[in-house]
């Protein structure tokens, strides 16, 4: 577990150098999966913490532990990836997570290594699979293997912490926007595309939705900076990322003025920190409507 040790927080750097850092994992029956080092609070020895199961419906839920004086819910993600559950002591670790500032725990069986993946190594496969956002290859024993970076914002759907935001949207978003300057927007989760275009729809808003930062930063170099009233940008994207989306806009004189509000699961305050260094304007945290429309309607109005 080359690196573990490190800081969690001082792994984010990766973002000066357009990577993405992943921490590697086996799932209990031996698959390789990955989730980016800015989502990880911790990682926690299953055997250190008392587990107590709860009643649910839903096999994904594996119970709650105290981590750090908290009661966080752990997912099981072989349950929710379709393969058979194993005994909770085969699942030698936790990955403790904040997500849209939840905090979660995944239960994996151990941790092989932390990785970086420049942007354009990482292939998007959400239309294959809505569990599954992108795919890489690292190298093991000078093998090439597959691993996957699972969709956290379909997980959290599937465990009922997100909707599909229609009932916030209309309470939150009644009044429509009566700007006519566009609105960009990258963001690579089907999830929260659906959420976003809902979004604008019911604000009237006029927008233009992408699912990576590539083709944000080539859209915006077609118009005149003038008609851009606002970008929006996730963070965690193939191609280029919202770490690039905002350096790109910020480092040129050209579009330096454009508004930016990332909208990220990653709710982390190192993740928060980094964004703002680099000039954003607003950290919404993804699908909380209320905040982004609040942050919108500074921008738009």
């Amino acid at each position: 577990m080359n690196g573990i040790g490190t800081s969690v927080e001082q792994m984010t750097q990766g973002h000066l150098r357009n990577v993405q850092q992943l921490a590697v994992f086996y799932t209990g029956h031996g698959n390789l999966y990955a989730i980016n080092i800015a989502k990880v609070k911790a990682f926690i020895i299953t055997e250190e913490v008392t587990i107590n199961t709860i009643p649910t419906q839903s096999k994904i839920i594996a119970g709650i532990a105290t981590i750090r004086n908290e009661p966080i819910t752990l997912v099981n993600l072989d349950a929710w990836l379709g393969e058979e559950k194993l005994e909770l002591k085969d699942y030698k670790l936790i990955i403790y997570c904040e997500f849209n500032h939840k905090q979660i725990g995944f239960l994996v069986k151990n941790m092989l290594d932390i990785i970086e993946k420049t942007t354009d190594q990482l292939k998007y496969s959400e239309e294959q699979n809505s569990k599954i956002i992108y795919t890489t290859y690292i190298e093991i024993d000078k093998v090439n293997q597959l691993c996957t970076v699972f969709n956290a914002e379909q997980l959290l759907k599937d465990i009922g912490w997100t909707d599909d935001g229609s009932a916030v949207i209309n309470r939150y978003a009644s009044v429509p926007f009566t700007s006519d300057k566009i609105v960009l927007a990258a963001e690579d989760s089907a999830v929260a595309r659906d959420i976003l275009n809902k979004f604008f729809a019911k604000t009237h808003i006029n927008s233009e939705l992408f699912i990576n930062g590539l083709q944000l930063i080539e859209r915006i170099q077609e118009l005149d900076p003038a008609d851009i009233g606002l970008v929006i940008t996730d963070i965690e994207m193939p191609e280029a990322d919202g770490f690039q989306v905002a350096s790109f806009i910020r480092n040129n004189a050209k579009y330096s003025s454009i508004p930016i509000i990332v909208n990220s699961s990653m709710t982390t305050e190192a993740v928060k920190d980094k964004m703002k260094q680099l000039g954003v304007d607003e950290f919404i945290g993804k699908t909380d409507i209320p905040n982004l429309y609040q942050a919108v309607k500074r921008y738009l109005d």
